[in-house]
């Protein structure tokens, strides 16, 4: 059989290798009879789910797992929407329960989807996967059998109800193959969390495979191979024990400092949106948090979030920092994190607070009340002025006794970057979220893969980031990166060569990240460095990277062996 290519979109990374299980989906009569009795059982199931996923909810909070626990609230919420009720209620009159369920579901999914946001259409994700397990529960569709052989499970769509069920920790659910879903849905944080690749968007065909074909899974390009060729199988097979290898190693080095062979010290942080990050970033090594994102346990938020719920959200993630560097960023709303009570802001981030002074005056107080224990750091996103950062610390003073905590601005325009010296001239530190700089620089997506990697070398792109760490020189102050291209090996040495102080990554980069400080020496970064910016071109500024890393690898190669022929021990 020939191979056949699907492609998607990456939600979590990782190579898969495994038979094809696919979960059907449910066949409802969507043109039965409804009447009072399918009412009533339309209106059970989603009461009955919702107490599902509350008792998860609270079995996940009881263990510790706080932002799992959150996940599944707020599909509680979702499943006890009065207005989805009302709809289900009325379609029911005229339809079966599970009909009434899908379509009402489906309504709900397609208006969240016409806001034109992608955090919201993955919530639209959510919502139909509440109403197809609703319905597979109404028509006693047959639950997902435990695989006995390393599997790649392919479904329409999967919400996290559906992700715990499958008990991935087992491990021999190997990947996730949707044929819908976001890359941000819940299910897709579930999945980055538990370590399983997972691509999304790989539309119907995915849906076509036949339970036991082979599939190689790609969830770092959002790739899917179904029935590949021997040869496509055995570079996937090579690949999938080349990483475990490497990971292996890389784990044995953690408790080793992020320094370079001359002897320049890195500060390696974290980024995490949950406890669970935390957690594992300080698990992996990390000196502390170099971005705390604030927003994401409020997306869904009828309203902007109180002082109280602030404070709830942060406890937990800030509980483990006792000591640490904890890098707290305001709320980012806006753009692509918009929640439904600000849909149609033309403003985002720190503007965006700012035009709301009291929500922004509760959450500071939250931060510095909670972050208390900590080596507190409050990072303000989307900078634009000094203005800015002058009344943000007056917000501060004012409500504190003693001295306010260092305060950072995120550089992440072109127009920031220009106006870096006065910036930071008002700022205790500065960091550059690469993400937006990308976008805003070159005009690229924000969410594309090369925003993050290949772009970020290019040499419009570095000489900005030079212009921030040049200003943060004259003031003495520090400069982290916190975006995406702070993982990336390549772009690591050129960091580093512009003079970076520290960087952010997730917890899964966090040891590649450390293992590329140890092997590069921070002269030839400098150099590549200088080169780069003054390439044609990022692939340029990229190829100057990868000779310092070959360089240094030649050279650990030949410090390993002795005059002799010999292995040093």
């Amino acid at each position: 059989m020939t191979e056949r290519h699907l492609s998607g979109l990456p939600a979590a990374g990782g190579i898969a290798v495994g038979r094809a299980l696919v979960l059907r989906d449910v066949e409802a009569d969507l043109n039965g009879r409804g009447g009072e009795a399918e009412q009533l059982r339309a209106l059970a199931s989603l009461a009955g789910l919702a107490a599902e996923l509350g008792d998860t909810a609270d079995r996940l909070r009881a263990e510790g797992r706080i932002d799992e626990a959150d996940i599944f609230d707020a599909n509680r919420l979702m499943a006890e929407d009065p207005a989805l009720a009302e709809e289900v209620r009325v379609l029911a009159e005229e339809t079966s329960a599970a009909g009434a369920v899908l379509r009402a579901t489906e309504r709900h999914a397609q208006k969240l989807e016409e806001i034109s946001d992608t955090t919201l259409a993955a919530r639209a994700a959510d919502v139909r996967s509440l109403g197809v397990r609703a319905a597979r529960l109404l028509t006693g569709a047959p639950a997902i059998a435990a695989p006995l052989r390393p599997t790649i499970l392919i479904a329409r769509d999967l919400g996290p109800a559906d992700i715990a069920d499958l008990d991935l920790a087992a491990g021999r659910i190997r990947g996730l193959a949707l044929a819908g879903g976001g890359a941000t849905s819940h299910a897709a944080i579930m999945a980055r969390a538990l370590g399983v690749p997972l691509v999304v968007s790989l539309g119907d065909e995915i849906l076509e495979a036949t339970e036991g074909d082979l599939v190689v899974l790609d969830g770092g390009i959002g790739t899917a191979i179904l029935e590949p060729s021997q040869r496509r199988l055995d570079e996937a097979l090579r690949e999938v024990h080349r990483r475990r290898r490497r990971q292996r190693e890389l784990t044995a080095q953690r408790t080793l400092p992020a320094v370079t062979r001359d002897g320049r010290k890195i500060r390696l942080l974290c980024n995490a949106g949950t406890a669970a990050e935390v957690a594992a970033g300080l698990a992996a090594g990390a000196e502390g948090v170099g971005l705390l994102r604030t927003e994401l346990a409020f997306l869904e938020a009828p309203g902007w979030p109180t002082q109280d719920e602030h404070a709830a959200m942060l406890a937990p993630a800030l509980a483990p920092l006792a000591g640490r560097i904890a890098t707290v960023r305001t709320l980012d709303f806006g753009a692509d994190k918009t929640p439904p009570f600000l849909a149609g802001v033309r403003e985002r981030g720190l503007a965006l607070a700012l035009a709301n002074p009291e929500a922004f005056a509760a959450q500071l107080r939250a931060i510095v009340s909670s972050g208390s224990r900590t080596n507190l750091r409050i990072l303000l996103p989307m900078v634009g002025s000094a203005e800015e950062l002058r009344t943000v610390r007056a917000v501060l003073e004012q409500d504190q006794a003693g001295p306010p905590p260092a305060l950072g601005a995120m550089i992440e325009t072109p127009e920031a970057a220009g106006r870096a010296e006065e910036i930071a001239a008002e700022a205790d530190f500065l960091s550059i979220g690469t993400n937006d700089l990308v976008q805003y620089t070159l005009g690229l997506d924000r969410e594309g893969p090369l925003a993050t990697v290949q772009a970020t070398a290019d040499p419009d792109v570095l000489r900005c980031i030079g212009q921030v760490v040049s200003a943060a020189r004259k003031r003495g102050l520090a400069v982290e990166v916190c975006g995406e291209a702070a993982g990336e090996r390549q772009l690591v040495v050129l960091l580093v060569g512009l003079g970076v102080d520290e960087l952010s990554v997730s917890p899964a980069r966090l040891d590649e990240v450390r293992a590329t400080i140890r092997d590069i020496s921070a002269a030839d970064a400098r150099e590549a460095a200088a080169w780069a910016l003054e390439a044609q071109s990022a692939r340029q500024s990229l190829a100057y990277a990868a000779g310092v890393l070959s360089v240094e690898s030649r050279h650990e190669r030949d410090e390993t062996v002795d005059g002799r022929g010999g292995v040093v021990a």
